[in-house]
Protein backbone atom coordinates (compact mmCIF):
# COMPACT_ATOMS: atom_id res chain seq x y z
CA UNK A 1 0.00 0.00 0.00
CA UNK A 2 1.70 3.20 -0.66
CA UNK A 3 1.12 6.29 1.55
CA UNK A 4 0.63 9.54 0.15
CA UNK A 5 2.69 12.25 0.91
CA UNK A 6 1.01 15.46 1.96
CA UNK A 7 2.54 18.84 1.29
CA UNK A 8 4.15 20.56 4.83
CA UNK A 9 1.93 22.98 6.00
CA UNK A 10 3.44 26.43 5.63
CA UNK A 11 2.67 26.79 9.58
CA UNK A 12 3.29 24.66 11.91
CA UNK A 13 0.06 24.24 14.49
CA UNK A 14 2.19 23.88 17.83
CA UNK A 15 5.72 23.94 17.10
CA UNK A 16 8.30 22.90 20.23
CA UNK A 17 11.06 25.14 20.87
CA UNK A 18 13.65 22.75 19.00
CA UNK A 19 11.91 22.89 15.83
CA UNK A 20 11.52 26.93 15.92
CA UNK A 21 14.86 26.83 17.33
CA UNK A 22 16.72 24.69 14.36
CA UNK A 23 14.06 26.86 11.51
CA UNK A 24 15.44 30.13 12.86
CA UNK A 25 18.86 28.60 12.41
CA UNK A 26 18.85 27.23 9.28
CA UNK A 27 17.33 30.01 7.70
CA UNK A 28 19.52 32.48 9.00
CA UNK A 29 22.45 30.16 8.07
CA UNK A 30 21.49 29.69 4.80
CA UNK A 31 21.05 33.63 4.10
CA UNK A 32 24.16 34.51 5.46
CA UNK A 33 26.06 31.86 3.44
CA UNK A 34 24.61 33.30 0.47
CA UNK A 35 25.90 36.49 1.24
CA UNK A 36 29.69 35.34 2.18
CA UNK A 37 29.23 33.08 -1.11
CA UNK A 38 29.30 36.82 -3.08
CA UNK A 39 32.93 37.34 -1.49
CA UNK A 40 34.31 33.55 -2.09
CA UNK A 41 34.04 32.21 0.85
CA UNK A 42 32.52 29.48 2.87
CA UNK A 43 30.72 29.72 6.83
CA UNK A 44 34.15 28.08 7.80
CA UNK A 45 36.30 30.73 6.43
CA UNK A 46 34.15 33.29 7.69
CA UNK A 47 34.08 32.18 11.00
CA UNK A 48 38.11 31.71 10.97
CA UNK A 49 38.10 35.37 9.72
CA UNK A 50 36.19 36.55 12.47
CA UNK A 51 37.96 35.26 15.14
CA UNK A 52 41.20 36.07 13.87
CA UNK A 53 39.69 39.37 13.28
CA UNK A 54 38.97 39.71 17.14
CA UNK A 55 42.34 37.87 18.24
CA UNK A 56 44.81 37.93 15.58
CA UNK A 57 47.98 36.15 15.81
CA UNK A 58 46.22 32.47 16.73
CA UNK A 59 48.28 29.70 15.83
CA UNK A 60 46.22 26.78 13.25
CA UNK A 61 45.59 24.75 16.41
CA UNK A 62 44.66 27.99 18.16
CA UNK A 63 41.76 28.65 15.70
CA UNK A 64 40.84 24.77 15.43
CA UNK A 65 39.98 25.14 19.07
CA UNK A 66 37.79 28.46 18.53
CA UNK A 67 36.12 27.49 15.98
CA UNK A 68 35.54 23.67 17.09
CA UNK A 69 37.02 22.47 13.93
CA UNK A 70 39.43 19.35 13.97
CA UNK A 71 43.25 20.07 14.16
CA UNK A 72 42.91 19.02 10.69
CA UNK A 73 39.71 20.81 9.34
CA UNK A 74 41.00 24.06 11.08
CA UNK A 75 44.64 23.64 8.65
CA UNK A 76 42.47 23.06 5.57
CA UNK A 77 40.61 26.08 6.56
CA UNK A 78 43.83 28.26 6.55
CA UNK A 79 45.55 26.80 3.66
CA UNK A 80 42.43 28.06 1.74
CA UNK A 81 42.15 31.53 3.40
CA UNK A 82 45.97 31.67 2.63
CA UNK A 83 45.13 30.90 -1.04
CA UNK A 84 43.24 33.35 -1.31
CA UNK A 85 45.56 36.17 0.30
CA UNK A 86 43.21 36.36 3.12
CA UNK A 87 45.82 35.60 6.04
CA UNK A 88 49.16 35.41 6.18
CA UNK A 89 51.42 33.18 8.46
CA UNK A 90 54.57 34.49 10.55
CA UNK A 91 57.14 32.97 12.85
CA UNK A 92 55.89 32.79 16.52
CA UNK A 93 58.23 35.05 18.78
CA UNK A 94 57.96 32.78 21.91
CA UNK A 95 58.47 29.22 19.80
CA UNK A 96 60.16 28.88 16.76
CA UNK A 97 57.85 26.12 15.31
CA UNK A 98 54.60 28.01 15.87
CA UNK A 99 53.46 29.69 12.93
CA UNK A 100 51.07 32.61 13.42
CA UNK A 101 48.59 33.45 11.81
CA UNK A 102 47.00 37.20 11.02
CA UNK A 103 44.77 38.82 8.22
CA UNK A 104 45.99 40.40 5.23
CA UNK A 105 44.50 43.78 4.37
CA UNK A 106 42.34 42.13 2.14
CA UNK A 107 41.22 39.70 4.72
CA UNK A 108 40.32 42.43 6.92
CA UNK A 109 38.29 43.97 4.03
CA UNK A 110 35.86 40.77 3.43
CA UNK A 111 35.49 39.87 7.01
CA UNK A 112 34.50 43.52 7.37
CA UNK A 113 32.23 43.29 4.24
CA UNK A 114 30.43 40.21 5.59
CA UNK A 115 30.20 41.19 9.45
CA UNK A 116 28.23 44.17 7.58
CA UNK A 117 25.71 41.68 5.89
CA UNK A 118 25.58 39.56 9.33
CA UNK A 119 24.66 43.07 11.33
CA UNK A 120 22.24 43.47 8.98
CA UNK A 121 20.86 40.21 9.12
CA UNK A 122 20.36 39.72 12.89
CA UNK A 123 18.79 43.39 12.97
CA UNK A 124 16.05 42.36 10.08
CA UNK A 125 15.46 38.73 12.09
CA UNK A 126 15.27 40.77 15.83
CA UNK A 127 13.05 43.76 14.16
CA UNK A 128 10.04 43.05 16.00
CA UNK A 129 11.51 43.32 19.29
CA UNK A 130 12.13 46.20 21.20
CA UNK A 131 15.85 46.75 22.25
CA UNK A 132 15.40 45.11 25.62
CA UNK A 133 13.70 42.24 24.07
CA UNK A 134 16.50 41.58 22.04
CA UNK A 135 19.04 42.15 25.02
CA UNK A 136 16.85 39.56 26.82
CA UNK A 137 17.15 37.46 23.91
CA UNK A 138 20.60 37.14 23.72
CA UNK A 139 20.87 36.35 27.44
CA UNK A 140 18.37 33.37 27.16
CA UNK A 141 20.20 32.34 24.08
CA UNK A 142 23.79 32.33 26.23
CA UNK A 143 21.82 30.68 28.85
CA UNK A 144 20.70 28.07 26.79
CA UNK A 145 24.41 27.42 25.64
CA UNK A 146 25.35 27.70 29.29
CA UNK A 147 23.28 24.60 29.73
CA UNK A 148 23.96 22.43 26.46
CA UNK A 149 27.72 23.10 27.87
CA UNK A 150 28.75 25.52 24.95
CA UNK A 151 31.82 27.41 25.57
CA UNK A 152 30.30 30.41 24.10
CA UNK A 153 29.95 32.51 27.14
CA UNK A 154 29.44 32.34 31.06
CA UNK A 155 26.08 35.11 31.78
CA UNK A 156 24.82 35.68 34.82
CA UNK A 157 21.85 34.49 35.83
CA UNK A 158 18.67 36.37 36.91
CA UNK A 159 17.31 35.82 40.79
Amino acid sequence: MSRRLLASPSVSPDPTLRHVLRHVARTYQAQLTEQFQQYGISDAEYTVLFVLKRMPGLSSAEISRWTAVTAQGGNQIVKSLLAQNLVSRRPSDDHGRVLLIELTSEGRRIVDACEGHANALEDQMCEAMAPGERADFMRLLRLAADGLGSPISTVTRRT
